[in-house]
């Protein structure tokens, strides 16, 4: 594939980054997070010259794209500020599966409840 072959909503997201000023509220981290959570909530979109598709898109299409990237931006940003990975109320609620040997196929797998002791 050509290397200036792109997704042109990862242009509109990152415009909308910018618009918010992301950079001055999140970490890098963050920020990437949140591109991906919006990116894949967004139709993939690969044109090959940004000009060509600004000249070649109705005016309505092109707002319908922003709207698109503009509520999956506050979606992921949402999600990012709501990390269950940073809460601990929720940790009870996870439940690990241990298989009862390591030889044991996955689908004999019984789901293991309490504290998880490892031979090493």
């Amino acid at each position: 594939m050509e290397s200036n072959i792109h997704n042109y909503m990862e242009v509109l997201v990152g415009k909308r980054f910018i618009e918010l000023d992301f950079h001055q509220i999140y970490t890098l981290d963050q920020i990437t997070d949140m591109k991906c959570i919006a990116l894949n909530q967004l139709p993939t979109l690969y044109i090959r010259y940004s000009l060509d598709m600004l000249a070649g898109t109705p005016q309505k299409k092109i707002i319908q794209y922003n709207n698109m990237v503009a509520a999956a931006v506050e979606n992921a940003e949402k999600m990012v500020l709501n990390d269950r990975r940073q809460r601990n109320d929720d940790f009870e609620d996870i439940v690990v599966y241990v298989p009862k040997d390591r030889f044991e196929l996955e689908d004999e797998e019984v789901p293991f409840s309490g504290d998880l002791k490892m031979d090493l």
